[in-house]
Formats: structure tokens, C-alpha cells, sequence
């Protein structure tokens, strides 16, 4: 990309992220060999997930498939990536909406509020866990001028984020790395302040990610996030309930959803102290919920782009989709893991979305916690 090129945004289509030659971005690497030819990402999901049998899912399994988490993410962002930033561009998040407002307004809003949540500021290097593509990064360091540092389990959102964050003349505010949340590949009390949007749900152990969340921090830093949740109105006992959170595990890759009160309780056993937890789903600054338009409504404000993405979510856009790339499957002419990006993704939507109208599945609840200061630990 030259440098008088128009710089991206973070709705623009993959096409133009700047990255010349597809066939060699790592999501087609051989990770095992450490050769770059071709490999099936979506097989290497399922084959990781294990039984495709979502109707009688235990806490048991839940369990102990949550301990390959990290493998699962890696292996499922490989292959739903260039589906997710073609419906959403680079912004990896739901977000509710007021009306008059565009997509992009919304999203910015919605980030926004939490850097506003966590006293965010232009001084602090702060820590973005579970990057993506990196777009929550560089609106959070647009907005308030921080330093952003990105950790990702994944190498292409690596690479991509990278690439991107040149693209936009930011790299020297926003940088992604790989690593773990279990095990982040930072000193003790780097960051001023750490986030991540919907993000953390991914963790294999949520207590082990809180801690390394806690050690990373600054005496008196702050961890705001925005995360996946079953609320209060989850009833196990209700086969609709469970087969909605089953899909939206398998086709979100969180193996395991847990509650609001799972999360305050790792969080303050960190050594976090709860400053703000709430639902932003259903806050009043959001009148019109975060799932309607995966339903396909229409709502004033939103752009023709808007319009033409919530049409594309309709039934009838999705099965014409479908089909036609079933036909250029069954004929060899697509990568194997495109059927498989196409069908996850779609059970990631829907199912979200029925999580989302019957109100028990949040992917934005708020919580912001604090570091104490030394003083407060002797």
C-alpha cells in the first residue's frame, strides 16, 4: 500500500487489508511441521472439539474440553476469520444500538463507554487481551491516546493486525504479539490498565487468566471487559435453554459459558476488587437490542452497507449463500474449511441471537475491576 493510499477502516472488506499474497498468511501453515503447505482448519476444530453431539452435553464435558480452549480458538480463527471480518469488519463484537445511529457509531459507542468505565487515559500502555484483528485497539487508542498492546492466541489475527495497524500510520501506538491468557508473555506490573471484549469467555482456565490479568497490572491498575455470560434467566432444566447455549459454545468456540456470578467470583479470588458490574445488554443507553439485527430488522439510522449486512443475515440471503458454496465445494474449487467457517459461523449467529431474544445469553456484560494499591496488599 503506498503511502497517500486511502488508509482502512475498520468496516472496510477484507480485499484491501494490505496483505498481497493469501495463500502464504498462516492460516494455511502446517503448524505441526512447520512447513506452509495447505491444511484443514476446520477439521483440525472439530477434530479438537470432539463429538459433534451437542443434545446431551454434561459439566463434565464442558470441563474438560475447556482445558484445549486455546487450541480450539487458534484452530477456529483460522478458518472463521475472513467470515467475521466480512460481516463485521474488524470489530470481533456485538454491541446494542440507539436510533440514528450507524454500525460503526455503535460499535464506537460501545467502546467508548467501556475506556470510559476504566478511567482509560492517554499516558497509560494498556494491554487489549484477545486482540483480533486489533479494531477495539486502535479506536481505544484514537479515543483516548493510549499505548495498545495486543495478545492473540492466533497468528493470523497477528499478522493481519499488524498489517493493518501500519496501514493506518498507528504501529507505533498499536502492536500485537501471540500468547496465552494462561500464560502472557509480559513482566510483572507492565500495563496500566488491561481490557478485552468478549474475549476472556475463550480462556482455558478463567481463574489462571484472571491472575495473569492481576500480575500484569500495575498496583492499582484496572481490568475492564465486556464478556459472554448466562444470565439469571438460564434454566438448565429447559431443553430450548441448553440447546441454545450448546450451539453457542460450539459455534462461538467458548467450550465453556458460565455465569455472572462464576466471573465476580474468579475475579475477586485474583485479587480483584468489583468496581462496576452490570449488563450493558440490557442497559437503557441501548434501546434497541444487540441481536435484532441478526434477526434482520432494520432500524432508523443504520447505513445501505448496514442494510445490506442484516439482509445478508436474513434465512433466505444465508441459504442461497449456502448453496452456492456447497456447489464450489462438492467441485474442489474452495478451501475445505470454507463449508465449515460458513455452517460455525451461522450456528455462532443464530444461536446468539435466540440466546439474545429469550434473554438468557449476554455477549456484553460489564465488569471493571481494580488492582488494590501496594499499600493495601501488606
Amino acid at each position: 500500500m503506498t503511502q497517500d493510499a486511502t488508509p482502512p477502516t475498520d468496516r472496510d472488506p477484507p480485499s484491501i487489508y494490505a496483505i498481497k499474497d493469501r495463500a502464504a498468511v498462516p492460516k494455511f501453515a502446517d503448524r505441526d511441521s512447520g512447513t506452509t503447505k495447505p491444511y484443514d482448519s476446520g477439521l483440525r476444530y472439530r477434530e479438537v472439539w470432539g463429538s459433534a453431539d451437542l443434545s446431551n452435553l454434561t459439566e463434565e464435558q464442558r470441563i474438560a474440553r475447556n482445558q484445549h480452549a486455546d487450541k480450539l480458538n487458534e484452530a477456529y480463527y483460522d478458518f472463521i476469520t475472513d467470515h467475521y471480518q466480512g460481516g463485521w469488519g474488524n470489530k470481533f463484537h456485538f454491541c446494542g444500538y440507539y436510533p440514528g445511529e450507524s454500525w460503526d457509531q455503535a460499535q464506537a459507542r460501545h467502546e467508548h463507554h467501556l475506556a470510559l468505565s476504566m478511567g482509560m487515559a492517554a499516558y497509560m500502555k494498556v494491554l487489549d487481551i484477545g486482540c483480533g484483528v486489533g479494531g477495539p485497539a486502535r479506536e481505544m487508542a484514537k479515543f483516548t491516546g493510549c499505548r495498545v498492546t495486543g495478545v492473540t492466541i492466533n497468528d493470523l489475527h497477528v499478522e493481519r493486525s499488524n498489517e493493518l495497524n501500519r496501514a493506518c500510520g498507528m504501529q507505533d501506538q498499536v502492536n500485537m504479539v501471540k500468547g496465552n491468557f494462561v500464560d502472557l508473555p509480559f513482566k510483572d506490573g507492565e500495563f496500566d490498565q488491561a481490557y478485552a471484549t468478549e474475549a476472556l469467555c475463550c480462556a482455558p482456565d478463567m481463574l489462571k487468566a484472571y491472575q495473569e490479568a492481576f500480575r500484569v497490572l500495575k498496583p492499582g491498575g484496572v481490568l475492564g471487559m465486556l464478556d459472554w455470560v448466562l444470565t439469571d434467566k438460564y434454566d438448565d432444566g429447559n431443553e430450548m435453554h441448553r440447546n441454545i447455549r450448546n450451539e453457542v459454545e460450539r459455534g462461538g468456540s467458548v467450550p465453556l459459558l458460565t455465569s455472572v456470578k462464576a466471573h465476580v467470583q474468579a475475579l475477586e479470588e485474583a485479587g480483584f476488587e468489583i468496581v462496576v458490574e452490570n449488563d450493558r445488554a440490557t442497559d437503557k443507553s441501548n434501546p434497541i437490542g444487540w441481536w435484532t439485527t441478526l434477526d434482520g430488522q432494520k432500524y432508523d439510522g443504520m447505513t445501505w452497507v448496514d442494510r445490506f449486512y442484516c439482509f445478508m443475515l436474513t434465512p433466505l440471503a444465508y441459504n442461497t449463500v449456502w448453496f452456492l458454496w456447497k456447489i464450489l465445494d462438492v467441485l474442489h474449487l474452495c478451501h475445505p474449511a470454507r463449508m465449515e467457517a460458513l455452517e460455525t459461523v451461522s450456528m455462532c449467529v443464530y444461536s446468539c441471537r435466540d440466546g439474545g431474544r429469550e434473554g438468557i445469553f449476554s455477549p456484553m456484560h460489564l465488569f471493571v475491576a481494580k488492582k488494590p494499591e501496594m499499600e493495601k496488599d501488606k
